[in-house]
């Protein structure tokens, strides 16, 4: 399986990275793929799959937090599936490249939130691209069984992030 993360926005995370930024998203190509990995429902996938990823402005994820979830605040991070049928992930069988949906950062709200929560931008970008992920993956936290799972995942996805020697990250 092949993980091919697109892009857009880039340019509002490459200064407060502390290294490359292809680098960066590379490694997080790499957690992405580990992941979907050990998912059961990607046990068939052989081909390529597909994650786009946008960092935008406050006022941007403003709109699409008020478009669709009706709530007119902006947020830190919004993940919209395509594969989810009745709140289940349900991925099409034997295509060649499966597009698994779109993940939406507002870094502003991220550097915010490393601050409340005393870690470091990373630390808190890779969290929220793990929930992204997460939710992408049929993933969710409507009650506290649910949010337990998911939190405890997405906290290991960070840990597995940071994890390796020589990365050239440093979580404090």
């Amino acid at each position: 399986m092949i993980i091919n993360i697109i892009v857009d926005g880039e340019k509002l995370i490459s200064d407060r990275i502390q290294t490359d930024i292809a680098d960066f998203l590379k490694k997080t190509e790499a957690l992405y793929l580990s992941v979907l990995q050990d998912e059961e429902s990607f046990s068939q996938v052989r081909n390529t799959v597909e994650v786009s990823l946008s960092f935008v402005e406050a006022g941007r994820i403003r709109e699409l937090n008020q478009s669709y979830r009706d709530i007119d605040l902006p947020t830190d991070v919004l993940s919209f599936p395509l594969w989810e049928e009745d709140s289940k992930f349900a991925p099409p069988e034997g295509w060649e490249c499966l597009p698994l949906g779109d993940i939406v950062i507002c870094p502003d709200k991220t550097s915010d939130n490393a601050a409340e929560n005393n870690k470091s931008f990373e630390e808190e970008l890779v969290l929220l691209m793990s929930h992204g992920l997460l939710h992408l993956i049929g993933y969710d936290h409507y009650d506290d069984d649910t949010k337990h799972i998911m939190w405890i995942k997405q906290e290991e996805m960070v840990e597995q992030f940071f994890r390796e020697e020589g990365t050239g990250y440093d979580r404090s």
